[in-house]
């Protein structure tokens, strides 16, 4: 009787590279860079050579430091900004509004051609005592996004007749797109990402590493409650991913 002949078990190697984090991923590298380089007799003929896969590897290494380096550029440049936005703030809120609003003597008229909003009754975006009855009289216009977080932005948006958060009436909600970076900015919703519903009047996005430092372009618009389709949407709104 013949004897039967052993069964060997094919071996298949992985790498274990899928998945890791930047520096996980880096460590490992080198470790499998290191282990070919100190045994070479053990596979000799590997191409590229150990020593080119520990040079790519290094590289990365440094590329990493030098994305380090901008990304305390970018915080630094985006504090002075808030910085001088503040200043900004201040200067016209608490010297130029009670200086106009002395010298327009209550007058509507002067206070518009100063371009003054008045509270409760002009917000810029639509007629004087404009009141929202339907989504045709208003559109959601985009007032502020906050990139102080690092890689989030919180996009706020209000009606454009009353200045408020609410939605009309007929409509069933408001709409976020964007577009990340681009030279030629989209005016057609569908080419752009939706990001979803905004609650309350805002909306919260968050980046990827890989976004740093791109501009990010917003539109806003009301989806009307029938149809369930866009209407007019909102003026372009952009803000950097920091």
């Amino acid at each position: 009787m013949a004897t039967p002949k052993k069964l060997v078990k094919e071996l298949i190697l992985i790498s274990g590279l899928t998945g890791l984090p930047l520096g996980d991923f880096i460590a490992r590298v080198l470790g499998l860079a290191k282990a070919a380089t100190n045994h070479p007799l053990i596979a000799p003929d590997l191409v590229p050579l150990p020593a080119d896969i520990k040079l790519k590897a290094d590289a990365i290494t440094v590329t990493i430091g030098e994305r380090a380096a901008l990304q305390a550029q970018v915080k630094a440049k985006t504090a002075s900004i808030s910085a001088a936005k503040s200043e900004l703030t201040n200067l016209i809120n608490n010297n130029w509004a009670p200086q106009a609003q002395i010298a327009i003597k209550g007058d509507l008229e002067l206070a518009k051609e100063l371009d003054w909003f008045i509270k409760g009754i002009y917000t810029g975006g639509a007629p004087v005592k404009s009141i929202v009855g339907s989504i045709d009289e208003s559109y959601p216009g985009i007032t502020k996004i906050i990139t102080s977080n690092h890689l989030e932005h919180k996009v706020f948006t209000r009606n454009s007749a009353n200045g408020k958060t609410g939605v009309p009436k007929d409509a069933k909600s408001i709409e976020i797109y964007m577009q990340i970076g681009g030279t030629t900015l989209s005016t057609d919703i569908l080419k752009m990402s939706h990001l979803g519903s905004a609650s309350n009047g805002n909306l919260k996005v968050n980046f990827s590493a890989e976004d740093l430092g791109k501009t990010v372009y917003y539109i806003a618009v009301y989806i009307d409650m029938k149809t369930k389709k866009a209407k007019i949407l909102s003026p372009v709104v952009s803000a950097v991913v920091s």
